[in-house]
């Protein structure tokens, strides 16, 4: 092994592409101005090989077994299974490691050493191969890196999957760097802890650390710092940590001054330069604001010329169909529309707009999604469409409490004599009712004893959640309630838990960033990196040609939007529509 580490510290990324760079190039890539949509084509396709070659180095780290207290990210090294990941990840040398591939296979290992001092965040791991050949990663340098280079992050986000994946990828830029400390706009989140940034050459030249409160705001450790430290770590020896408590890692004041439009020499912000514009124009033609009074609360897309639009369902002032909708174009006309059909699975409403003169979009139902892969959400007054990269061709989107349809009530099973009383085989005593929630707002009162929901009896506290789980926030369901000797029969409108009512918080990882209200449950959904607000969901999600793949759904955490791709959208709406009187 030894042999295979020095030839990875040996590559100091003096070579640029096989060759020299030209003179006008000061970083690593060649990819300083982006100023045609050509070029950015040329620049998606080196992110798309990148994200595909070396996506199988990077793994899942749990430590304390395969349920282990804590998880995070690191980069194949060496064949033979030598990983490195962040030191507040490993902590100390010595401790017992589970390493998930990204094709499932898990392999067991051990710390080496390990450093967490201030912005110096990193360490080793050594897994027990089994005999297998690893495909590693190279280590790069910083000394030539700029801001402005591109980066590719990739990491485990949000924690071990349900189901074996492989990483998720991000693609940002160098903002600042410094002996200690690199600063870049790739966002990351709690899991991505030790995962490589590479640059376009496929070197590892940062090991990402941890972010701070916008999106854009993230730090990583010069790959220098753990050069110089390999051998020392080799030998798992720990340099002097700084103990930190859970949340201290992540300094308020990790903030980046962007200068207006970018950097001085223009280095920055892509989008701002890029006749982006032109390719979204015609799909702005079918969009609309969703107004809620004078403001904003998402978009609508028009979807074929009888004046039918979609939008996100959890996003309406009323969702509810017959509800009416003001509407509002790009060019400033006001529409009147009303609610014709839902799919509550999908978050979806199906707007019938009065006199609706907004041309179909032109979807594009045949196209998947590479990680690496450009896309452009539009976006509708002065702003300039969001420019973002896909993550992973697919993703499931499991509902999560967070997503989850809220009754509002503690309840225990009812007594034998309870139960006998209510002539019922089970039957949950309400024992306390949120305040403000659905049960509340229904008039369930203490004590009651619900027998079922909407016609189902319940089998204790899980065939409580069990029903209520079947449906979507802003569902009415009914409950047959026992009070003393009164039947009762009540309709309580399903909410979601708000972070008061629940001990989980209603933000995922970083607390500054806003998330949809419903923002999991649609099953396969595209996720890509672009920054997609709440009220910009309901919009489609557009290719290079400007044809839309999609349809933003959700803004899921601070690292990704999530979209549904086109041909289920009008799946959907084939479906709903087909059933409107």
């Amino acid at each position: 092994m030894t042999i295979i580490v020095c030839a990875a510290l040996a590559m100091s990324g003096a070579v640029w592409g096989g060759a020299t760079p030209p003179a006008d190039v000061h970083g690593q890539d060649p990819f300083d101005r982006v100023e045609s949509i050509g070029e950015l084509r040329d620049l998606e396709a080196q992110l798309r090989a990148i994200a595909e070659r070396m996506r199988p180095t990077v793994v899942l780290l749990r430590l304390g077994g395969m349920r282990g207290a804590s998880t995070g990210s690191g980069v194949v090294l060496t064949s033979d299974g030598l990983v490195a990941t962040c030191g507040h990840v490993g902590e100390r040398a010595g401790r017992r490691v589970n390493a998930t591939l990204w094709d499932g296979t898990v392999l067991s290992g051990k710390t080496l050493g390990q450093a967490n001092i201030g912005a110096l965040d990193c360490g080793l791991i050594q897994l027990d191969a089994e005999g297998r050949d690893l495909q590693a990663a190279s280590l790069g340098t910083n000394r030539d890196l700029r801001p402005g280079d591109w980066l590719v992050a990739m990491g485990y986000t949000q924690g071990p999957p349900e189901e074996p994946r492989p990483p998720l990828v991000r693609i940002g830029r160098v903002l600042s760097l410094d002996d200690d400390e690199l600063l870049f706009d790739a966002p990351i989140d709690a899991g991505d802890s030790g995962g490589p940034s590479f640059n376009l050459r496929g070197e590892v030249v940062a090991i990402n650390s941890r972010c701070g409160r916008q999106s854009w705001e993230n730090a990583a450790t010069p790959v220098d710092r753990l050069r110089e430290r390999m051998f020392q770590f080799r030998d798992a020896t720990d340099e002097s940590m700084t103990v930190l408590l859970p949340g201290e890692d992540a300094p308020e004041n990790i903030r980046t001054r962007f200068a207006p439009g970018g950097s001085d020499d223009g280095r920055m912000a892509v989008q701002r330069v890029l006749p982006l514009d032109e390719i979204v124009a015609q799909a702005r033609e079918s969009m609309l604001r969703v107004m809620d009074g004078k403001a904003s609360c998402a978009f609508a897309t028009v979807i074929d010329g009888a004046g039918h639009a979609v939008t996100k369902c959890s996003q309406l002032p009323r969702g509810n169909v017959g509800a009416s909708v003001e509407l509002e174009s790009a060019d400033g006309r006001a529409f009147t529309g009303r609610v014709v059909a839902t799919d509550p699975a999908l978050d979806l409403a199906f707007l019938g707009i009065d006199h609706c003169t907004l041309p179909p979009i032109q979807w594009r139902t045949n196209q998947r999604l590479v990680p690496g892969q450009a896309v452009l959400t539009p976006r509708l007054g002065k702003n300039a469409p969001a420019l973002g990269f896909a993550a992973i061709e697919s993703l499931q989107s499991e509902r999560d409490p967070l997503s989850m349809p809220y009754l509002g009530v503690r309840t225990e099973p009812a007594t034998k004599e309870e139960r006998k009383a209510s002539q019922c085989e089970a039957a949950l005593r309400v024992v306390e009712v949120v305040p403000d929630s659905g049960a509340s707002a229904a008039g369930v009162a203490l004590g009651d004893l619900i027998l079922s929901i909407d016609g189902k009896e319940l089998d204790g506290r899980t065939g409580l959640r069990r029903v209520i789980v079947e449906h979507a926030p802003g569902d009415v369901v009914r409950l047959a309630v026992l009070r003393g000797e009164q039947r009762l029969e009540l309709d309580a409108t399903l909410r979601l838990r708000s972070s008061s009512e629940g001990s989980r918080e209603s933000r995922r990882g970083n607390t500054m960033t806003p998330i949809s209200g419903v923002s999991s449950g649609f099953g396969e959904v595209m996720a890509h990196d672009a920054i997609v607000w709440p009220e910009q969901c309901g919009g489609p999600v557009l290719d290079l040609d400007g044809r839309a793949v999609g349809l933003n759904i959700a803004r899921f955490d601070r690292t990704a939007t999530h979209a549904l791709d086109a041909k289920r959208v009008m799946k959907s709406a084939e479906k709903c529509l087909s059933e409107v009187k």
